[in-house]
Protein backbone atom coordinates (compact mmCIF):
# COMPACT_ATOMS: atom_id res chain seq x y z
CA UNK A 1 0.00 0.00 0.00
CA UNK A 2 1.31 3.45 -0.97
CA UNK A 3 1.71 5.71 2.06
CA UNK A 4 0.81 9.40 2.15
CA UNK A 5 4.51 10.29 2.48
CA UNK A 6 5.45 8.32 -0.64
CA UNK A 7 2.62 9.97 -2.59
CA UNK A 8 3.93 13.41 -1.62
CA UNK A 9 7.43 12.41 -2.72
CA UNK A 10 6.06 11.42 -6.14
CA UNK A 11 4.21 14.72 -6.53
CA UNK A 12 7.30 16.70 -5.56
CA UNK A 13 9.33 14.79 -8.12
CA UNK A 14 6.81 15.61 -10.85
CA UNK A 15 6.91 19.29 -9.90
CA UNK A 16 10.72 19.28 -10.04
CA UNK A 17 10.68 17.56 -13.44
CA UNK A 18 8.11 20.05 -14.73
CA UNK A 19 10.22 23.01 -13.57
CA UNK A 20 13.31 21.42 -15.07
CA UNK A 21 11.51 20.93 -18.40
CA UNK A 22 10.40 24.55 -18.45
CA UNK A 23 13.95 25.69 -17.67
CA UNK A 24 15.35 23.51 -20.46
CA UNK A 25 12.81 24.88 -22.94
CA UNK A 26 13.55 28.47 -21.93
CA UNK A 27 17.30 27.87 -22.12
CA UNK A 28 16.96 26.22 -25.54
CA UNK A 29 14.89 29.10 -26.87
CA UNK A 30 17.37 31.61 -25.51
CA UNK A 31 20.25 29.71 -27.10
CA UNK A 32 18.47 29.46 -30.46
CA UNK A 33 17.58 33.15 -30.34
CA UNK A 34 21.17 34.04 -29.46
CA UNK A 35 22.53 31.87 -32.30
CA UNK A 36 20.07 33.40 -34.72
CA UNK A 37 21.03 36.92 -33.70
CA UNK A 38 24.70 36.02 -33.85
CA UNK A 39 24.39 34.60 -37.37
CA UNK A 40 22.30 37.57 -38.49
CA UNK A 41 24.88 39.99 -37.14
CA UNK A 42 27.76 37.98 -38.64
CA UNK A 43 26.07 37.93 -42.05
CA UNK A 44 25.44 41.67 -41.83
CA UNK A 45 29.06 42.38 -40.91
CA UNK A 46 30.36 40.02 -43.59
CA UNK A 47 28.10 41.66 -46.14
CA UNK A 48 29.42 45.12 -45.27
CA UNK A 49 32.99 43.83 -45.38
CA UNK A 50 32.30 42.16 -48.73
CA UNK A 51 31.06 45.44 -50.21
CA UNK A 52 34.22 47.18 -49.08
CA UNK A 53 36.34 44.44 -50.64
CA UNK A 54 34.33 44.93 -53.84
CA UNK A 55 35.00 48.67 -53.75
CA UNK A 56 38.69 47.91 -53.36
CA UNK A 57 38.49 45.62 -56.38
CA UNK A 58 36.73 48.37 -58.34
CA UNK A 59 39.56 50.78 -57.53
CA UNK A 60 42.07 48.29 -58.89
CA UNK A 61 40.01 47.77 -62.07
CA UNK A 62 39.82 51.52 -62.62
CA UNK A 63 43.60 51.83 -62.29
CA UNK A 64 44.18 48.98 -64.74
CA UNK A 65 41.74 50.42 -67.30
CA UNK A 66 43.28 53.87 -66.89
CA UNK A 67 46.72 52.43 -67.59
CA UNK A 68 45.49 50.66 -70.74
CA UNK A 69 43.68 53.78 -71.98
CA UNK A 70 46.82 55.81 -71.41
CA UNK A 71 49.08 53.28 -73.16
CA UNK A 72 46.83 53.00 -76.22
CA UNK A 73 43.81 55.32 -76.38
CA UNK A 74 42.80 54.13 -79.85
CA UNK A 75 42.50 50.39 -79.31
CA UNK A 76 41.08 47.92 -76.80
CA UNK A 77 42.31 44.37 -77.28
CA UNK A 78 42.98 41.15 -75.43
CA UNK A 79 46.73 41.78 -75.06
CA UNK A 80 46.09 44.58 -72.54
CA UNK A 81 46.21 44.35 -68.76
CA UNK A 82 42.43 44.45 -68.25
CA UNK A 83 42.05 41.18 -70.18
CA UNK A 84 44.42 39.24 -67.90
CA UNK A 85 42.53 36.27 -66.51
CA UNK A 86 42.91 34.57 -63.16
CA UNK A 87 43.42 37.57 -60.89
CA UNK A 88 43.04 36.17 -57.39
CA UNK A 89 44.08 37.95 -54.20
CA UNK A 90 44.25 36.75 -50.64
CA UNK A 91 42.39 38.85 -48.08
CA UNK A 92 41.87 38.42 -44.35
CA UNK A 93 39.54 35.46 -44.10
CA UNK A 94 39.33 34.47 -47.74
CA UNK A 95 39.99 35.09 -51.42
CA UNK A 96 38.81 37.65 -53.94
CA UNK A 97 38.95 37.18 -57.72
CA UNK A 98 37.99 39.68 -60.41
CA UNK A 99 37.47 39.33 -64.17
CA UNK A 100 36.95 42.27 -66.51
CA UNK A 101 34.84 41.96 -69.67
CA UNK A 102 34.39 44.25 -72.66
CA UNK A 103 30.74 45.19 -73.17
CA UNK A 104 31.47 45.72 -76.87
CA UNK A 105 32.08 42.00 -77.30
CA UNK A 106 28.37 41.23 -76.95
CA UNK A 107 25.10 42.15 -78.66
CA UNK A 108 23.37 45.16 -77.13
CA UNK A 109 19.70 44.17 -76.87
CA UNK A 110 18.63 47.81 -76.67
CA UNK A 111 19.86 48.24 -80.25
CA UNK A 112 16.69 46.46 -81.40
CA UNK A 113 14.89 49.78 -80.89
CA UNK A 114 17.29 51.73 -83.10
CA UNK A 115 15.48 52.59 -86.34
CA UNK A 116 18.75 53.88 -87.73
CA UNK A 117 19.45 50.24 -88.52
CA UNK A 118 16.31 49.90 -90.64
CA UNK A 119 16.90 48.95 -94.27
CA UNK A 120 14.43 49.40 -97.11
CA UNK A 121 14.92 47.55 -100.37
CA UNK A 122 13.06 50.21 -102.34
CA UNK A 123 9.89 48.15 -102.81
CA UNK A 124 8.40 48.97 -99.43
CA UNK A 125 9.94 46.03 -97.57
CA UNK A 126 11.76 47.17 -94.47
CA UNK A 127 13.99 45.13 -92.18
CA UNK A 128 15.98 46.02 -89.11
CA UNK A 129 19.59 44.91 -89.44
CA UNK A 130 20.11 44.62 -85.68
CA UNK A 131 17.15 42.25 -85.41
CA UNK A 132 18.57 40.22 -88.27
CA UNK A 133 21.91 39.90 -86.49
CA UNK A 134 20.23 38.63 -83.32
CA UNK A 135 18.08 36.21 -85.32
CA UNK A 136 21.12 34.78 -87.12
CA UNK A 137 22.97 34.51 -83.81
CA UNK A 138 20.18 32.39 -82.38
CA UNK A 139 20.08 30.21 -85.48
CA UNK A 140 23.84 29.61 -85.18
CA UNK A 141 23.13 28.44 -81.64
CA UNK A 142 20.81 25.73 -82.96
CA UNK A 143 17.60 27.47 -81.87
CA UNK A 144 14.64 26.72 -84.13
CA UNK A 145 13.85 29.56 -86.51
CA UNK A 146 10.21 29.86 -85.45
CA UNK A 147 11.19 30.10 -81.78
CA UNK A 148 13.98 32.57 -82.57
CA UNK A 149 11.65 34.86 -84.55
CA UNK A 150 9.17 35.01 -81.67
CA UNK A 151 11.90 35.82 -79.13
CA UNK A 152 13.56 38.49 -81.29
CA UNK A 153 10.30 40.28 -82.09
CA UNK A 154 9.16 40.04 -78.46
CA UNK A 155 12.37 41.59 -77.12
CA UNK A 156 12.13 44.30 -79.77
CA UNK A 157 8.58 45.09 -78.60
CA UNK A 158 9.84 45.32 -75.01
CA UNK A 159 12.49 47.95 -75.79
CA UNK A 160 10.77 50.09 -78.43
CA UNK A 161 8.78 53.14 -77.44
CA UNK A 162 5.55 52.34 -79.26
CA UNK A 163 2.73 49.88 -78.60
CA UNK A 164 2.65 48.40 -82.10
CA UNK A 165 2.97 44.63 -82.13
CA UNK A 166 5.65 43.12 -84.35
CA UNK A 167 4.72 40.17 -86.55
CA UNK A 168 5.78 37.57 -83.98
CA UNK A 169 6.06 39.82 -80.94
CA UNK A 170 3.81 40.87 -78.07
CA UNK A 171 2.71 43.97 -76.19
CA UNK A 172 0.60 44.57 -73.08
CA UNK A 173 -2.45 42.72 -74.39
CA UNK A 174 -0.50 39.44 -74.37
CA UNK A 175 1.31 39.87 -71.07
CA UNK A 176 -1.80 41.08 -69.22
CA UNK A 177 -3.54 37.81 -70.11
CA UNK A 178 -0.94 35.69 -68.33
CA UNK A 179 -1.39 34.08 -64.90
CA UNK A 180 0.94 36.74 -63.48
CA UNK A 181 0.13 39.79 -65.63
CA UNK A 182 2.44 42.73 -66.19
CA UNK A 183 3.02 45.52 -68.68
CA UNK A 184 6.06 45.80 -70.91
CA UNK A 185 8.47 48.65 -70.16
CA UNK A 186 8.67 50.05 -73.72
CA UNK A 187 12.05 51.47 -72.83
CA UNK A 188 15.62 50.22 -72.68
CA UNK A 189 16.50 47.16 -70.62
CA UNK A 190 18.80 47.53 -67.63
CA UNK A 191 19.67 43.88 -67.12
CA UNK A 192 19.77 40.89 -69.45
CA UNK A 193 17.62 38.88 -67.02
CA UNK A 194 14.61 41.03 -68.01
CA UNK A 195 14.26 39.13 -71.29
CA UNK A 196 13.29 36.01 -69.34
CA UNK A 197 9.77 37.44 -69.32
CA UNK A 198 9.65 37.86 -73.11
CA UNK A 199 7.12 35.87 -75.09
CA UNK A 200 8.65 32.64 -76.40
CA UNK A 201 11.62 32.70 -74.01
CA UNK A 202 12.49 29.40 -72.36
CA UNK A 203 15.17 28.41 -69.86
CA UNK A 204 17.07 26.57 -72.59
CA UNK A 205 17.02 29.53 -75.02
CA UNK A 206 18.00 31.95 -72.25
CA UNK A 207 21.01 29.86 -71.17
CA UNK A 208 22.29 29.68 -74.73
CA UNK A 209 21.65 33.34 -75.51
CA UNK A 210 22.88 34.98 -72.28
CA UNK A 211 26.69 34.75 -72.89
CA UNK A 212 26.31 36.67 -76.17
CA UNK A 213 24.05 39.55 -75.16
CA UNK A 214 24.18 42.60 -72.89
CA UNK A 215 22.19 45.75 -72.12
CA UNK A 216 24.05 49.03 -72.61
CA UNK A 217 22.54 52.35 -71.60
CA UNK A 218 22.00 53.38 -75.21
CA UNK A 219 20.50 51.83 -78.35
CA UNK A 220 23.71 51.65 -80.36
CA UNK A 221 25.36 48.45 -81.53
CA UNK A 222 29.14 48.20 -81.43
CA UNK A 223 31.13 44.98 -81.78
CA UNK A 224 34.83 45.20 -80.96
CA UNK A 225 36.43 42.57 -83.19
CA UNK A 226 39.65 42.85 -81.18
CA UNK A 227 38.05 41.50 -78.00
CA UNK A 228 35.90 38.71 -79.42
CA UNK A 229 37.13 35.42 -77.99
CA UNK A 230 36.89 32.13 -79.85
CA UNK A 231 33.70 31.30 -77.96
CA UNK A 232 32.11 34.45 -79.46
CA UNK A 233 32.60 33.21 -83.04
CA UNK A 234 28.80 32.82 -83.53
CA UNK A 235 28.37 36.54 -82.85
CA UNK A 236 30.96 37.49 -85.47
CA UNK A 237 29.36 35.09 -87.94
CA UNK A 238 25.94 36.65 -87.33
CA UNK A 239 27.35 40.15 -87.77
CA UNK A 240 28.40 39.37 -91.34
CA UNK A 241 24.72 38.91 -92.33
CA UNK A 242 25.56 36.34 -94.97
CA UNK A 243 24.23 32.86 -95.62
CA UNK A 244 27.72 31.92 -96.74
CA UNK A 245 29.35 32.78 -93.42
CA UNK A 246 29.77 29.87 -91.01
CA UNK A 247 30.81 29.77 -87.38
CA UNK A 248 33.93 27.90 -88.45
CA UNK A 249 34.85 30.70 -90.86
CA UNK A 250 34.33 33.29 -88.14
CA UNK A 251 36.50 31.23 -85.81
CA UNK A 252 39.26 31.22 -88.43
CA UNK A 253 39.06 35.01 -88.63
CA UNK A 254 39.44 35.31 -84.85
CA UNK A 255 42.35 32.86 -84.79
CA UNK A 256 44.12 34.78 -87.56
CA UNK A 257 43.98 38.01 -85.55
CA UNK A 258 47.29 39.42 -84.33
CA UNK A 259 47.90 39.47 -80.60
CA UNK A 260 47.16 43.19 -80.44
CA UNK A 261 44.26 42.93 -82.86
CA UNK A 262 43.51 44.89 -86.00
CA UNK A 263 44.94 48.39 -86.08
CA UNK A 264 41.90 49.87 -87.81
CA UNK A 265 38.36 48.99 -88.80
CA UNK A 266 39.32 49.15 -92.48
CA UNK A 267 42.02 46.53 -91.93
CA UNK A 268 39.38 44.17 -90.63
CA UNK A 269 36.86 44.98 -93.36
CA UNK A 270 39.49 44.59 -96.11
CA UNK A 271 40.11 40.94 -95.33
CA UNK A 272 39.31 38.82 -98.33
CA UNK A 273 36.63 36.73 -96.64
CA UNK A 274 34.87 39.77 -95.16
CA UNK A 275 35.05 41.71 -98.42
CA UNK A 276 33.68 38.82 -100.46
CA UNK A 277 30.69 38.43 -98.14
CA UNK A 278 29.78 42.12 -98.00
CA UNK A 279 26.90 43.35 -100.16
CA UNK A 280 25.44 46.75 -100.89
CA UNK A 281 22.75 45.97 -98.30
CA UNK A 282 25.12 45.02 -95.49
CA UNK A 283 28.32 46.97 -96.16
CA UNK A 284 27.27 50.26 -94.58
CA UNK A 285 25.72 48.60 -91.53
CA UNK A 286 28.73 46.36 -90.82
CA UNK A 287 31.21 49.21 -91.18
CA UNK A 288 29.18 51.32 -88.72
CA UNK A 289 28.96 48.52 -86.14
CA UNK A 290 32.48 47.06 -86.25
CA UNK A 291 34.92 48.69 -83.81
CA UNK A 292 38.45 48.19 -82.53
CA UNK A 293 37.94 50.36 -79.47
CA UNK A 294 35.53 50.10 -76.54
CA UNK A 295 34.09 52.45 -73.96
CA UNK A 296 32.02 50.21 -71.65
CA UNK A 297 33.31 47.42 -69.42
CA UNK A 298 32.04 45.33 -66.56
CA UNK A 299 33.88 43.53 -63.78
CA UNK A 300 32.68 40.36 -62.06
CA UNK A 301 34.09 39.91 -58.57
CA UNK A 302 33.73 36.68 -56.59
CA UNK A 303 34.44 36.90 -52.86
CA UNK A 304 34.95 33.84 -50.68
CA UNK A 305 35.02 35.19 -47.15
CA UNK A 306 34.43 33.56 -43.75
CA UNK A 307 32.63 30.62 -45.30
CA UNK A 308 30.38 32.68 -47.58
CA UNK A 309 30.55 33.24 -51.32
CA UNK A 310 29.24 36.40 -52.95
CA UNK A 311 29.27 37.89 -56.43
CA UNK A 312 29.47 41.55 -57.36
CA UNK A 313 29.07 43.23 -60.76
CA UNK A 314 30.51 46.66 -61.47
CA UNK A 315 30.08 48.64 -64.69
CA UNK A 316 32.51 51.23 -66.03
CA UNK A 317 32.38 53.73 -68.87
CA UNK A 318 35.41 55.27 -70.54
CA UNK A 319 35.81 59.00 -70.08
CA UNK A 320 38.90 60.19 -71.95
CA UNK A 321 41.63 58.14 -70.24
CA UNK A 322 39.65 57.40 -67.08
CA UNK A 323 37.15 54.68 -66.23
CA UNK A 324 34.06 55.95 -64.41
CA UNK A 325 31.98 53.57 -62.30
CA UNK A 326 28.28 54.08 -63.08
CA UNK A 327 26.49 51.02 -61.73
CA UNK A 328 26.89 48.17 -59.24
CA UNK A 329 24.89 44.99 -58.80
CA UNK A 330 25.21 42.79 -55.75
CA UNK A 331 24.67 39.06 -56.08
CA UNK A 332 23.60 39.18 -59.71
CA UNK A 333 20.08 39.24 -61.12
CA UNK A 334 19.54 35.63 -61.99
Amino acid sequence: MTTRYESQKGSALLVVLLILSVMVIVATNMTMHYNSEFLRTANFVNGIQGKWYNKSSDSLVRRVLHQDFEDDPNSVNLSQYWATQGRTFEVDGGLISTHVFDEYSCFNLNALANHGYDYSDGSGNKTNMAKEVLLRLMLYMQIQQGDAEVVVDSIADMVDTDTSISRNGAEDSYYMSLAYPFVVPNTRLYNVSEIRAAKGMTASIYRRLKPFVCTLQNNELHINVNTLTETKAPLLAALMLSDYMTVESALDIIKSRDREGWTSVSNFLNQELVTNLSTDRTKGFISSVVAINSSVFHAETVLEYNGMKRRFFSYFVKNNKDAVLYKREYGGAE
